[in-house]
């Protein structure tokens, strides 16, 4: 809700591009056929074949049809092995390994233990365990049988061979003690480069302590924090740098540090509180002793898997062109156990078929609408493509030209895939979306004037707390009224909103500015003056109380400065929502029938020509 968006020449391939370059082939919008009640016909689903020793189930051979095209079941396995191939290897070969322990140990783990395991780990959440499955799965994307698979049987099954963990010490309750319910400090943070701008700036904020905020939102490199006026979660204990805790927890309220040397930047921090202990040790003995507990089972697993996979042997095949050819149809062995191709296959397509067929129906659905209106992407622009995002996201070269190949090299390192693979699932849907959606928006001079605004304007300092459900809302702002006190709205923010970031700094928002999207909650900010609390304001379902802090200055940059820079960021996000809109008809207009999923999704011109014709004939 408050996060700021990061301006153009920070950006990196996002939307629709990263949508798809994460994925496969997945749009950032909900691009998944909607269900209706209708069936797919037994006639296209062809099944050929059965599985050994799979009764009477049957293979599908073709996985949909997407406006009469047909998606082969061989197409989606082999997007699925690209994709994913080697991580679900890796999770194959871990549980041959442990199976082969628990073989040889003679250790079982029986269903009922696995239910009993869910159940437990549900109720910390006080849900029940089918509303916890539900959650992961639509979260995180864990299927229930995978989530038993890869997670549940597993940690059971080295539980049992590790035995039980050793008893929590003293010392081992306290440091969790100090890091989860101990005393904390609430401080701001101030970064820079050098010690000498620490010092420059330091001596500034002695002059007037009551300037921090200003000068972290100019100075500080860490921008998330910047916006924040330096604001930081309250430090605890046992979670962050020993030298920075110790400087930290000597502080007195008020008091402002000298420049501390963290990770290459000099930091500057002014303690504004002493937090108390949430509770006292003993009432949370119990808690504490299960969470050490758990750890230390959790780490004994790992030193056991440890040693079991040094003693494996273990021969890894595929993706290794020498071994595949000279071992064809064979993944991987394990203590002379083969993992076939089949079962990698197989269990590829049973973690993320569903969601590798949804990539591949909208790549498909892009390749027929530029082939319908008899467009090309070119490798000009690909190269075209390619020089705007590192332009705007990666370091030029020496002679000041963008750095294609630093740019593609960085880009396809963080998402652990080739360039000719993030070429083919990320560049090429973006510029043909861009080519579909070319035409369809255009910049006036009022979006550069609000541009401009939101950008550069003055923008409104506020506390924020959000509630979902408006009795608990006038509650909170009832004691708000009350209260009347910055202090008093910070500590109602950390004990009632559920914004957890801004929860834990007392409320503390980035600076609302105008044109921001938002515009209830713009017009209710700069409505305000400094002290002064708004009412309840209703955005979507959410219930959002502001309290004024004051009014930031605006940034010295002329309209005509700035006036590039701006329509380059408009033109961005025009196209993003240009791109979406065309991406949405071309869904609107197909007919898919997924049969992994069991849907058949109707054209919607074919709908209102139903609807019409059915009046027409009442």
């Amino acid at each position: 809700m408050f996060q700021k968006i990061n301006f153009w020449k920070t950006r990196i391939l996002t939307g629709v591009v990263c949508s798809f370059a994460v994925s496969g082939l997945l749009l950032a919008q909900d691009a998944t056929p909607k269900a209706t009640s209708a069936k797919p016909t037994a006639t296209a689903a062809k099944p050929t074949a059965t599985l050994p020793n799979s009764g009477a189930r049957t293979v599908l051979q073709v996985l949909a049809n997407v406006n009469n095209e047909e998606i082969s079941r061989q197409k989606v396995v082999d997007a699925c092995l690209e994709d994913y191939g080697n991580q679900v290897l890796v999770s194959l070969v871990n549980r041959f390994v442990i199976e082969n322990a628990c073989a040889a140990a003679g250790v079982e783990v029986t269903d009922e233990e696995i239910i009993a395991e869910i159940e437990t780990t549900a109720k910390k959440f006080s849900i029940p365990k089918e509303q916890y499955l539900k959650l992961i799965e639509e979260e995180r994307g864990i299927s229930p049988k995978m989530y038993i698979d890869e997670h549940v049987r597993p940690t059971l099954a080295v539980r049992k061979l590790t035995g039980n963990a050793a008893a929590a010490t003293e010392e081992e309750l306290q440091v969790e003690y100090d890091r989860t319910y101990g005393p904390a400090v609430k401080v701001r943070m101030l970064s820079v480069k050098t010690k000498e701008e620490a010092e420059k700036i330091r001596a500034e904020i002695e002059k007037d302590p009551k300037t921090f905020a200003t000068l972290a939102q100019k100075h500080s490199t860490d921008s998330y924090t910047a916006a924040l006026g330096g604001a930081v979660p309250p430090l605890r204990r046992h979670t962050n740098d020993e030298s920075i805790e110790k400087v930290i927890f000597a502080m007195k309220v008020g008091e402002l540090s000298q420049p501390i040397p963290l990770a290459e930047q000099y930091i500057l921090l002014l303690c504004e509180e002493h937090i108390p202990a949430i509770v006292e040790m003993k009432e949370v003995r119990g808690e504490l002793e299960a969470i050490v507990k758990q750890r230390k089972q959790r780490d004994d697993g790992q030193q056991y898997i440890k040693q079991l996979f040094e003693k494996a042997k273990i021969e890894i095949v595929y993706g290794d062109k020498a071994k595949m050819d000279r071992r064809p149809g064979v993944a991987a062995d394990v203590d002379g156990k083969v993992i076939s191709m089949a079962v990698l296959s197989n269990e590829c397509l049973s973690q993320y078929g569903k969601l590798t067929l949804t990539g591949v129906i909208n790549r498909t659905l892009i390749e027929q609408e530029i082939k319908k209106r008899k467009l090309d992407v070119t490798q000009a622009d690909l190269d075209a493509k390619m020089a705007e995002e590192a332009q705007m996201s990666f370091p030029a070269t020496k002679d000041g030209k963008p750095d294609v190949q630093g740019w593609l090299k960085a880009v396809t390192q963080r998402y652990g895939v080739t360039e000719e693979r993030y070429i083919r699932d990320a560049i090429w849907p973006a510029v043909a979306l861009e080519k579909l959606a070319a035409g369809r928006y255009e910049i006036t001079e009022k979006d550069l004037q609000n541009g401009y605004e939101a950008n550069y304007g003055k923008k409104v300092r506020c506390r924020a707390i959000v509630l979902n459900d408006m009795r608990t809302a006038q509650r909170v702002w009832a004691e708000a009224r009350e209260a009347g006190t910055e202090e008093a709205f910070a500590d109602l923010a950390r004990r009632y909103s559920t914004e957890a970031t801004s929860r834990e700094n007392g409320g503390e928002v980035p600076p609302i500015s105008k044109f921001s999207g938002q515009p209830e909650l713009e017009e209710a900010a700069f409505a305000l003056k400094e002290g002064e609390l708004s009412g309840i304001i209703q955005v979507e379902n959410l219930c959002i109380i502001l309290l004024c802090t004051g009014y930031t200055e605006p940034i010295g940059v002329t309209f005509d400065e700035a006036k590039d820079l701006i329509k380059k960021d408009i033109e961005f996000k025009k196209m993003q929502m240009a791109v979406a809109e065309v991406f949405d008809e071309i869904q609107a207009r197909a007919s898919i029938e997924n049969y992994l999923e069991g849907t058949v999704k109707s054209p919607e011109e074919a709908k209102k020509d139903v609807i019409k014709e059915t009046v027409t004939k009442e």
